[in-house]
C-alpha cells in the first residue's frame, strides 16, 4: 500500500495494489453509470437510491451528474464527491465481460 499526494484532486490517494479500479465511465440521463473495471468487465450502477442522501443531492442536477469522470481509479464529479470503487463493483451489474 502507498499513500501520495495528488495535486489534481488536492487530495492524499492510497493505492492498494490489485485493487479493482474504475478505467472508464459513461454517464447515462437516467443516473446511471456505465462503468468499466481494470478486470475488463462492463457494469451498470444506478445511482437513483443514493441521490436522497445529502452527500449525494447535487447529482439531482443532470448536468452535472453527467460531468463524471475518473479520478485515481474512481468516478469523481469535483474535488468533494466521488465514489468507493469496491462500493461500484459490488453493486452494479455486469454487462459484459472482455
Amino acid at each position: 500500500m502507498s499513500v501520495y499526494y495528488n495535486e489534481k484532486i488536492k487530495d492524499y490517494v492510497v493505492h492498494v495494489p490489485g485493487m479493482v479500479k474504475v478505467i472508464n465511465v459513461v454517464p447515462a440521463n437516467n443516473y446511471e453509470l456505465m462503468l468499466t473495471f481494470s478486470t475488463g468487465e462492463k457494469k451498470i450502477y444506478d445511482m437513483k437510491p443514493q441521490l436522497d442522501d445529502w452527500y449525494y443531492e447535487p447529482l439531482k442536477n443532470i448536468g452535472f451528474f453527467k460531468t463524471a469522470h475518473i479520478g485515481c481509479g474512481t468516478v469523481v464529479w469535483n474535488e468533494n464527491l466521488d465514489l468507493c470503487p469496491e462500493d461500484l463493483y459490488d453493486n452494479s451489474k455486469l454487462i459484459a465481460n472482455s
